[in-house]
């Protein structure tokens, strides 16, 4: 991972690099004081001042580069010998088909993409039988809604709920669950 960098070029033929962001886990006050101490011992050649310009519009740090000096040079000097270039170990272990397995980018992804299409597969059918379910027992409403008067009747005229519940079955077609 490495810093946002930009090289700018100022009126009298000096060139500054302007560091507007830094890797993830980096000390900004640490890395200018890093700089500014290879630049005191010399050991990066040709910066001739490190300023930082933060404030609350952004995060800048501003490297004044002698006129003899080329900005790219000590730029790569700087990705090298500060925490300006960071690198992450990854593990890319992961469990698949009950196994972990090593996997490369490429394959993390594709089983990432692949559990997502099975995530949404699943909640879609579940949603869609719920769906079905409520239908099913609003059709029963409506076929009640549409003969109420029969409905009652023959709820009225049964000696007990058990016996109800049979002829409206039998009579409109109903289950159990409507």
């Amino acid at each position: 991972v490495r810093a946002k960098t930009n090289i700018e070029t100022e009126k009298s033929g000096r060139e500054r690099i302007i560091v507007s962001e830094i890797p993830f886990m980096v000390n900004k006050a640490e890395l200018v004081k890093k700089i500014a101490d290879l630049a005191r011992e010399k050991i990066i050649d040709g910066i001739t001042g490190v300023r930082d310009e933060s404030d609350q519009t952004g995060m800048r740090i501003t490297i004044d580069i002698r006129r003899d000096a080329s900005a790219s040079v000590v730029l790569n000097n700087l990705f090298k010998q500060t925490q300006m270039q960071a690198n992450f170990g990854m593990n890319m272990v992961a469990i698949v088909d009950g196994a972990p397995h090593y996997l490369t980018l490429k394959q993390m992804l594709q089983y990432y993409l692949d559990h997502q299409e099975d995530v949404v597969t699943r909640r879609t059918k579940f949603e869609l039988a719920k769906a079905e379910a409520r239908a099913h027992i609003l059709e029963g409403l409506r076929i009640a809604l549409d003969n109420i008067d029969e409905i009652v009747h023959i709820i009225r005229s049964s000696h007990s709920s058990d016996i109800a519940k049979a002829t409206l079955i039998s009579r409109f077609g109903l289950d159990d669950k409507q």
